[in-house]
């Protein structure tokens, strides 16, 4: 969980700086130093501890809480570490991993030093409302979901998560006290300025538009790998139909859910719909699940590593074995590795996501048509059975398959501009930078970059968004369109009264020309004598 991995690069010497032994197998790599430090005087795990336990329930929100203090009460401990290194290495750039990792980015701000990180997804950058997080009860991909949804995971969630990460914030700012590093409140840390590294390409990342501080370089995969052991080479050439089994170097399965996988593999080869299975076990203590097993003769020959159908190893060259041939299937927990792994393989996945970026892996794979997933809190053999034979029998998935392979080894070459990337970076500093009386350069990480540094993150919210010059042009079209309707009613109005009065005086004239022809009738039947009597035609008043 807490694996961090920083560089140092000093034109062409690195130094790699983590807790834990991380040297690298591959001969290319053996070259690169590594200075250990180990997790016991930090405190770590005691709090490992706490989070297995959390892990094992189930419990996010809980896993969550104690990764944060992790990151906090280590917070003093790793930085004078990565301080003390830099200063007897004499380092030019820090390279450093994302994941909780403050305290390289703030020694790098502290020290005037480049730094450029890295990190395995999006996560980290603000992203656009329509992308959102599986564990808040969201999708990747909110493009088909309804208002309602859409509106929780754009406005409810985001504010919940800011509003709980306030005691982080203090948390971390309290640490930066002791070393004398002025605080910082945004969540993500001092990052906004600098050149962000990610591990990952669109076709499986849900497409997005990125500053060019915000690079694409994955999959970020070695040139060279372990070879296959001779033993799991003369299981995979007897076995043409196996599933490799592996939930990488963190997860930690119950006994129960071991059993409930184990019943599923061996219902598989009893239809005949694999031969074999490979697992390796790396965390999983398997003398947890001998009890569950000691009914079930299959399954405790399993365990025992005496099934001629299953192949138990602690640690297992993966790429090779996803590489052969005869593996058809990966049940895999979804970290990013090895995803980038299986798709470069075409190799399709059963995921059971355990933490963390699993979740949208998980639901990435899915969208990409290479994989189907299944729950850790609800292991079912016949669901687990079902969808095995759909993934192996259903050829869209192997189809969808290769062509993510495509662009997974096509994508694979970026590493290469990766590292033109961070040369940039360090020749930009000769230019930028201000050098001191040990003819070292010291520079402002924060304008370091400033020709990539999109302008609307120096306008502010309102001018960076253009929100001002928008909101002028919609009250100029309400007031011209306001305008223009007000003189067209005031058009209509008049036409009208002049038409209604052009009418009415018609009307009127038709009137009393009527009424005048009746006086004229009246006249003509009409006589009137000389004392100004009214003498009706044919009679006589007297």
């Amino acid at each position: 969980m807490y694996r961090r991995i920083y560089l140092s690069l000093p034109w062409l010497e690195v130094t790699l700086i983590a807790p834990g032994n991380y040297t690298a197998k591959s001969n290319s790599y053996r070259s690169i130093p590594q200075i250990i430090f180990e997790n016991e005087p930090l405190g770590l795990d005691n709090k490992s501890s706490e989070i297995n336990k959390a892990f094992l329930d189930d419990d996010y929100t809980r896993l969550s809480s104690v990764v944060k203090k992790v990151a906090i009460l280590s917070y003093v401990s790793f930085y004078n570490i990565y301080k003390q290194v830099a200063e007897e290495i004499n380092v030019d750039l820090f390279f450093c991993d994302y994941v909780m990792n403050y305290p390289c980015f703030d020694l790098a701000w502290k020290l005037g030093k480049p730094v450029v990180g890295s990190s395995t997804d999006h996560s980290y950058l603000p992203h656009p409302p329509y992308l959102s997080d599986p564990i808040y009860g969201c999708h990747v991909n909110m493009e088909n979901e309804s208002f309602y949804n859409r509106f929780k995971c754009a406005i409810i969630i985001p504010l919940k998560h800011a509003w709980s990460a306030r005691d982080t914030i203090k948390g971390i700012n309290a640490q930066r006290a002791l070393v004398d590093i002025d605080p910082f409140w945004d969540i993500r840390g001092r990052i906004s300025s600098l050149l962000m590294l990610s591990n990952n390409f669109f076709g499986f990342e849900i497409p997005r538009a990125d500053t060019p501080l915000h690079q694409e370089i994955g999959p970020v995969l070695p040139d060279t790998f372990p070879g296959l052991t001779p033993a799991l080479d003369s299981f995979l050439a007897a076995h043409p139909r196996t599933l490799y089994f592996a939930l990488g170097t963190l997860a930690i399965m119950p006994p129960q859910s071991v059993i409930s996988l184990l019943t599923s593999f061996l219902e598989l080869i009893e239809q005949d719909v694999i031969d074999g299975v490979i697992w390796s076990t790396v965390k999983t203590n398997i003398s947890d699940s001998f009890q569950l097993a000691n009914s079930n003769s299959l399954l405790f020959n399993i365990l025992n590593n005496i099934h001629p159908h299953f192949h138990i190893c602690k640690y297992s060259p993966q790429f090779a074995i996803l590489s052969h041939e005869n593996t058809k299937l990966f049940l895999s927990h979804g970290g990013a590795a090895s995803c980038h792994e299986s798709m470069y393989t075409a190799t399709p996945m059963l995921v059971l996501p355990m933490m963390s970026d699993q979740f949208r892996n998980a639901e990435k794979l899915e969208l990409a048509g290479i994989a189907l997933k299944i729950s850790k809190t609800n292991l079912n053999v016949d669901d687990i059975i079902l969808k095995v034979k759909r993934l192996l029998f259903d050829q869209s998935f192997k189809k969808n398959a290769e062509r993510l392979q495509f662009l997974a080894k096509v994508n694979s070459k970026r590493k290469y501009r990766a590292a033109d990337l961070i040369e940039i970076v360090l020749n930009t500093v000769k230019y930028e930078g201000i050098e001191d009386d040990n003819g070292k350069f010291k520079i402002n990480n924060e304008n370091l970059l400033r020709d990539w540094i999109t302008p609307d993150s120096r306008m502010g919210f309102i001018r960076g968004t253009y929100l001002d010059v928008y909101a002028v042009a919609i009250i100029l079209f309400l007031t011209l369109s306001g305008g223009f309707v007000y003189a067209l009613w005031k058009i209509t109005i008049y036409f009208y009264i002049k038409y209604r009065g052009e009418n009415g005086n018609s009307q009127r004239h038709l009137k009393h020309k009527e009424e005048y022809k009746n006086i004229e009738i009246n006249l003509k039947d009409t006589k009137y004598n000389n004392e100004g009597l009214l003498i009706k035609s044919g009679f006589m008043n007297f």
